[in-house]
């Protein structure tokens, strides 16, 4: 029969864990807010990601407070808070992982905002087309329709004495795609944090009624 002791050190070290990836989704949307001009959509996406990593953190403290000092009563607090965060979390990430699509176009109209720029002041599309390999808001034709010839950028490593040089991929593609990589992986994460804090919950169960059995013990 499995001590004490050692459940606890499970229920801690997965806890642990599930911490660290809260921690890893709080930075993610952190990230998208302070780095991007974002819209609602945007933000509220963001502001999920980082909805689900501190209440994460918060239930885990308790569950660590439960676990070290052997307390009943607030194990089974950590997990009667832990179910009810647990639907929370599942609808959420539910709704991120079915949104993931409208979620990355929303927050790819920052392209847009630098194309509109580099109407104006050549040079706004630079970084975009650096960074991603491409050129353009659609294809190098929207610098030819505003009477423009493609930079520097647009060409592989810069090179714009062959035609066959020239990036025919848009910016705005590519940099969706981005998004929709990023919120893929962040919203497996999630999943992930979500199956270990169910199994933390089994888990502390288990803790729970290996403390009482100690102190059935002990009064014999």
């Amino acid at each position: 029969m499995t001590s004490t002791s050692t459940i606890k050190k499970f229920t801690i070290v997965f806890g642990f864990i599930c911490s660290l990836l809260a921690l890893v989704l709080i930075a993610f949307g952190i990230y998208v807010l302070s780095s991007y001009r974002v819209n609602e959509v945007g933000s509220l996406a963001a502001y999920a990601y980082i909805c689900l990593g501190v209440a994460t953190i918060l239930v885990s403290l308790l569950g660590f407070v439960g676990a070290a000092r052997e307390s009943v009563c607030c194990t089974v607090t950590f997990i009667t808070f832990l179910w009810i965060l647990l639907i929370c979390q599942i609808a959420i990430t539910f709704l991120l992982v079915k949104g993931e699509q409208t979620v990355a176009s929303h927050l790819s109209n920052n392209l847009d905002v630098a194309w509109e720029e580099e109407l104006n002041s050549p040079g706004a599309m630079s970084l975009y087309e650096t960074w991603l390999g491409c050129c353009g808001r659609a294809s190098p034709h929207d610098y030819i329709v505003n009477d423009r010839m493609p930079p520097m950028t647009c060409f592989k490593n810069g090179d714009n004495t062959k035609s066959e040089n020239l990036i025919g991929t848009g910016c705005r593609i590519m940099f969706e795609n981005y998004w929709l990589s990023l919120l893929r992986a962040f919203n497996i994460i999630a999943c992930v944090m979500i199956g270990l804090e169910l199994l933390v919950s089994v888990i502390s169960c288990c803790l729970c009624n290996s403390i009482r059995n100690d102190h059935r013990r002990s009064y014999y």
